[in-house]
């Protein structure tokens, strides 16, 4: 893909052709908006990993109850993320159509929803059962709290770094 574009930016430049400043000019904000997605994906990938270590670490996993729990655990996640944008588009829908949605429509769109949230109910229900018959219920239990803790400690770390500060994980907090 980049060697399409310095190639075409080689021919426009020795042709002499008359968009050669627009796009010398967008070369660098094409450049820039793949490093933000570059960026964003990386900065996603690292939390994952963050993520994994520290539900590995705070619940003890051997690697046979990582090797079991793992594809399970990225199963359920799997199933509450798609609830979970189903809820966003509803309500976006809703607040950006307030005032043009019928009663019928208002009504069936809440309905929605509440019927989203009632199935990610029922997901981490069942994935709690799954996790427990693979790890111990002990520690299904544990992970209950453990990705509040996560975000609460990250938000934390971030909020730390923003400040100027080394931010380092606080292994004590409960």
């Amino acid at each position: 893909q980049w060697k399409a574009t310095i190639v075409y930016v080689r021919h426009f430049m020795f042709t002499g052709a008359a968009h050669e400043p627009l796009l010398l000019f967008m070369i660098p904000i094409a450049f820039g908006q793949e490093n933000k997605r570059e960026n964003s994906k990386e900065k996603k990938e690292k939390i994952e990993q963050m993520k994994i270590t520290f539900i590995t670490n705070e619940l003890a996993l051997t690697i046979e109850e990582s090797d079991k729990f793992w594809p399970v655990y990225n199963e359920m996640e799997s199933k509450l993320k798609t609830e979970k944008r189903t809820q966003r588009k509803l309500e976006k829908e809703l607040r950006e159509n307030h005032s043009t949605l019928s009663d019928a429509d208002s009504k069936s769109k809440v309905t929605a929803i509440f019927d989203s949230e009632q199935k990610e109910i029922a997901i981490k229900r069942d994935y709690y059962n799954k996790i427990g018959d693979q790890i111990g219920y002990k520690k299904s239990t544990k992970l209950l709290s453990l990705e509040q803790k996560f975000k609460r400690e990250l938000m934390q770390q971030l909020k730390e770094k923003k400040q100027g500060g080394q931010a380092q994980p606080n292994q004590n907090r409960k």
